[in-house]
């Protein structure tokens, strides 16, 4: 009797246990049905805060750790913790903590995967409704900011639909468009304004969020051409160049910053290197024959100062020459692209008359005589 007394007293004990830790997800549950983000902030962060307590001894014990319904209440207490300080950044003026966001995203990420693979699906349905429903407030707000063009707000909602998006391991493309279209006009409209300052200072913060967001360095980009800030113009082609290597249009701008620098190595390779890209870029051909054209033009006029008995002179003409001939082949190409272009006609007239190549200046001769002024 006595044995069977203390397994029944046994069983009692184990059964409590497991109950109080299934009321711990029952109250964090419960707490989170008074939760409602358009609602008083303390009050809110007080119940998720209360919330998060419960859920934490839900998800250490043993008993609950690996039930879906505690990750999934688990996963929104989580999310609502980086919501309410959201809300309160936006309230205070104040900097988000960003590794304590972090933190709770990761914790949240977690628990929302567990519960999108669960093999019965149980409550995936449950977490998708929560984020989505989330996400499409958002966006939609976004979209009404754009239709009334106000761009930097529409920017700045398309950013928090991609983000909340990405608590289920989702990556919201049609934000990511929109956040382009949004952040392009919204640069447009400072660079007309001529806010150089204020329009660096939004087109970084976006590429911040989306830093694989290639349209947003570009961006970043012309703005900094604009201002004339050359060294920075570089450091963002350079970014935007990690991102798509092959991308001629920033090859070319590369090039002719470089020529702004007087680097001029390196505006020949910028620009050989959009040239690799595509052989029959117009802007490129005409961009490098003129560069090398104007280099070699330097140097023989450096000539005339120096006495024709000079190393140096000589040293000199001999690669104005090498520059002349360097800059026919992308003339060239640009002359058999655009016919009727006499300066250009008129310069690979001049040079190959320059480097001897006489039957070739008269064609080019021809060609310019025949063309209308």
């Amino acid at each position: 009797m006595k044995k069977q007394l203390l397994l029944a007293g046994l069983s009692l004990i184990l059964s409590t246990a497991a109950f109080a830790q299934k009321k711990n997800v029952t109250d964090a549950i419960l707490l989170m049905r008074k939760y409602n983000p358009m609602g008083e902030l303390a009050a809110n962060k007080k119940t998720v805060t209360d919330a998060k307590n419960f859920i934490d001894l839900a998800a250490a014990n043993p008993e609950t750790a690996e039930d879906f319904k505690t990750h999934l209440y688990r996963a929104q207490i989580y999310y609502s913790l980086n919501e309410i300080a959201q809300l309160e950044a936006m309230s205070s003026g104040s900097a988000i903590d960003q590794a304590a966001a972090k933190a709770n995203k990761d914790v949240a990420m977690a628990s929302f995967k567990k519960v999108l693979e669960d093999p019965k699906k149980s409550w995936t349905s449950d977490a998708q409704n929560y984020i989505n429903g989330r996400v499409d407030n958002v966006f939609n707000a976004g979209i009404v900011a754009y239709n009334a063009k106000k761009y930097e707000a529409a920017a700045d909602a398309f950013i928090a639909a991609h983000e909340i998006k990405s608590y289920l391991g989702e990556d919201f493309k049609d934000a990511e468009v929109n956040t382009s279209l949004a952040a392009n006009y919204a640069v447009e409209d400072y660079l007309a304004a001529k806010k150089y300052d204020e329009a660096i200072a939004f087109a970084s913060r976006v590429s911040e969020a989306m830093p694989q967001n290639i349209d947003i360095l570009i961006s970043l980009v012309n703005i900094n051409l604009q201002k004339g800030d050359v060294a920075a113009t570089e450091k963002f082609i350079n970014k935007a160049l990690e991102l798509d290597p092959n991308n001629k249009q920033l090859y070319y701008v590369l090039g002719t910053s470089y020529m702004d620098k007087k680097e001029n190595e390196k505006a020949t390779a910028a620009l050989q290197k959009a040239l690799e890209i595509d052989p029959t870029y117009n802007e490129a051909l005409y961009q490098l024959g003129a560069h090398l054209y104007n280099l070699a033009v330097e140097k023989r006029n450096a000539t005339i100062e120096l006495d024709y008995k000079d190393p140096k002179a000589a040293q000199l003409e001999a690669e104005a020459m090498n520059l002349f001939k360097q800059a026919l082949a992308p003339l060239e190409q640009y002359a058999t692209q655009n016919p009727e272009d006499r300066a250009i006609l008129d310069i690979l007239y001049k040079t190959n008359m320059k480097l001897g190549n006489i039957e070739k200046a008269q064609e080019y001769k021809k060609r310019l005589d025949s063309t209308k002024e």
